[in-house]
């Protein structure tokens, strides 16, 4: 059965010159015969996973080099997981010359192409899978030719060459051999744990490593005890060490590395050089168990299996955020690496946090440009730090996922209770409903008015004292405490009332895509609050903020809450301040939030969050709102006077109903009367005619 995080199917590819042999090679493996005549091109051969060493399935694929298979050899070669690259033995005694000083180029061979065109060809095709290199004929090798001496220069000159090696199909010498180690060049590849040429662990298989190190080091002294290391070896492969094995473990470690052992345990040195022994004895497969075992894969990036054990889908107006599990979390883990208490991070302290980490996870162009608190030397602070999380978990939060992971959150415990997704802003409106504690402000600037002071404010409220960045400022994430009297309920990521606020500046051209493109206006429903930014000293600022607010408001649907922000209040004219009044009344929304001097102060941001939990007074009055307000009068009027026009009719028959029933039962009566009385006359004359005779007598 294959490995978790092992390739689903393995693709062999099999390219070379023609009449190097790689037909036969193919044919020799499957029947452990030489074919005297074999077929220029074998068709796909498919092995079942229960039949290949590894456990995986694996498809073998011979390919043709002529001109008029071009095509097919291409798409072979980027479908492969593996290329075997042939070239002739017998043609090595020629070729050697040209290897070494490649200069010789009037004599082609097989060798000489595997790097004048095999290797660059490959390249040209994107194809980025290991190479293994292999000698084919070696019955005909000259002997005073090695396959090392040959092939030493290409390998030097091209890393993805994962293996070299010889063989004859003739006389079915390590044909078998070939596909087994191009199998295991796939499942348990050397490229991304070490480096041959430093004969050293490269830097992401140590740190992976090191993450499984410190996850087995449950009483975290530093050292694996025996304890420890079986509970790891059981783990990893279903069985514990022999006191015996113990004990040989230990001493070949203690005599092959300084610091290796300690106080008979297995230190991080000593796990680390254990490995690096594992993989130069061609026992890869040791290492890989480990690392697939704790979830990682190929690339030692967390495999898909672990990272799915929480569902972050949500709808555009719900976010994904930390709990109160969630930052206490990663508040631990800042806490245990500010060795010296001094509540930051210092550039060792940081570089020690993503140790067990493929890097820095806000190293990116996405995270570019974000400022959240630091201290005046501009190290990261806890506030910031849990800023910067609650960014990332709006933002991309299979991120956070997997840093809580490489930071060492146990993978036996439920990751699921890391995070919560808000409820919809319609449920969150209820007054007894609560509320999210990570509130999203789309910041509208425009040309020629700086957004910076106002997301470089955002941080000075919460920390006067801070760093700055080097790089432009394109969104600031800080903790906004609750404005006295307001009785704010959210937990924030400071741990008392309030919220984390993210604040992004979008540019004239942003804006023009959100309002004009359907990813942009999806990207609108994530916003909780849209900030519209104008200059005092710039009357024409507020005309094409008022403008981009109507835009804006109409691309979000006329649900989402806006707010002007004056810059420079003090300098507005009586003139600009008739003209706000005048907007603020047709819009229907509340006078700028307005500050003066270098950066707005805690108020505005106060205004901020307050219309946005507050949505009701602050939703514009647009054209295309009163449109459908408008509208939905009329489909109220009309459906009043319908229903007017359905009850009249209605009446009416009902009237009708009881006049033809008054009718109907008047005839009846009359018909009644007329028939009773014809009988009355009749008995009388009978009576009376017999009364007559009996009178008589």
């Amino acid at each position: 059965m294959a490995a978790a995080g092992a390739p689903a199917t393995v693709h062999i590819c099999v390219v070379g010159d023609d009449g190097v042999g790689k037909t036969s090679l193919i044919t020799a493996a499957a029947t452990e015969t030489f074919p005297d005549h074999p077929p220029p091109v074998l068709p796909p051969a498919k092995l079942p996973a229960d039949t290949t060493p590894e456990g995986v399935p694996v498809v073998i694929t011979d390919t043709s080099s002529r001109p008029e298979d071009k095509q097919a050899l291409e798409l072979a070669c980027q479908e492969a997981s593996v290329i075997v690259l042939c070239f002739s033995m017998d043609k090595l005694a020629s070729e050697a010359s040209v290897i070494v000083l490649c200069f010789s180029m009037d004599k082609p061979g097989t060798l000489r192409r595997v790097s004048s065109y095999w290797m660059p060809e490959l390249r040209r095709l994107g194809v980025h899978v290991p190479v293994m290199l292999v000698g084919c004929k070696s019955d005909v090798r000259p002997a005073d030719r090695s396959l090392h001496e040959a092939v030493l220069p290409i390998v030097k000159a091209y890393p993805q060459i994962e293996t070299c090696m010889e063989c004859s199909a003739k006389k079915l010498q390590f044909v078998g051999e070939v596909f087994y180690y191009a199998l295991k060049a796939v499942v348990h590849p050397m490229a991304p744990l070490y480096e041959p040429e430093r004969q050293a662990l490269r830097p992401l298989c140590a740190k992976a490593l090191k993450r499984i190190f410190l996850l087995c080091d449950k009483d975290q002294d530093g050292i694996l005890n025996d304890a420890e290391l079986n509970a790891f070896q059981v783990l990893c492969f279903n069985a514990p060490l022999q006191a015996d094995e113990l004990v040989g473990v230990k001493q070949v470690v203690a005599e092959r590395i300084e610091q290796g052992i300690r106080d008979s345990g297995l230190t991080l040195q000593g796990f680390l050089f254990l490995h690096a022994l594992f993989i130069e004895r061609g026992r890869l497969e040791t290492t890989w168990a480990v690392l697939r075992r704790f979830g990682y894969d190929n690339s030692l990036q967390l495999n898909e299996q672990l990272l799915s054990r929480v569902s972050f889908e949500h709808a555009p107006d719900q976010v994904v955020e930390l709990t109160a599990a969630g930052r206490a979390f990663f508040a631990s883990k800042f806490k245990e690496l500010d060795a010296d208490d001094d509540g930051c991070l210092s550039a060792r302290e940081a570089e020690e946090m993503w140790s067990t980490a493929p890097g820095d996870p806000w190293a990116t162009p996405d995270y570019a440009g974000l400022l959240v608190e630091t201290s005046r030397k501009g190290l990261l602070c806890l506030p910031g730090f849990l800023a910067k999380w609650a960014y990332t978990t709006a933002a991309d939060p299979r991120r956070t996922l997997a840093y809580a992971y490489y930071l060492g959150f146990p993978e036996d415990s439920d990751p699921s209770k890391l995070f919560q997704v808000s409820r919809s802003r319609r449920q969150e409106r209820r007054a007894d409903a609560p509320r999210r504690s990570v509130l999203q402000c789309y910041l509208f600037a425009p040309d020629g008015v700086d957004a910076a002071p106002v997301l470089e404010g955002l941080i000075t409220q919460a920390r006067p004292a801070h760093g700055t960045l080097a790089t432009p400022i394109r969104a600031a994430a800080a903790f906004v405490g609750a404005e006295a009297g307001s009785g704010g309920s959210s937990s924030g990521s400071s741990g008392g009332s309030g919220v984390t606020l993210i604040t992004r500046a979008v540019t004239d051209e942003q804006a023009q895509v959100l309002v004009e493109s359907a990813q942009g206006r999806e990207e609108l429903q994530r916003c909780d609050v849209a900030a519209f930014l104008f200059d005092a000293q710039q009357p024409g600022s507020f005309r094409a903020a008022r403008q981009r607010m109507l835009e804006v408001a109409s691309a979000a649907g006329d649900a989402l809450p806006c707010l002007f922000l004056q810059a420079n209040d003090n300098e507005a004219t009586q003139e600009l301040a008739d003209a706000i009044g005048e907007a603020c009344s047709q819009l229907a929304v509340k006078p700028p939030a307005s500050y003066s001097g270098a950066r707005p102060g805690a108020p505005v941001y106060h205004a901020v969050v307050a219309t946005a939990q507050q949505p009701e007074l602050a939703i514009p009055e647009t054209p295309s709102l009163k449109a459908a307000r408008q509208y939905r009068r009329m489909l109220r009027k009309g459906a009043l006077y319908t229903g007017a026009g359905i009850g009249v009719v209605l009446v009416g028959y009902l009237a009708w109903r009881f006049v033809s029933q008054q009718k109907q039962a008047a005839v009846g009566s009359e018909q009644g009367s007329s028939s009773s009385g014809g009988s009355s006359g009749d008995g009388s004359g009978s009576r009376g005619g017999d009364a007559g005779p009996a009178a008589m007598e």
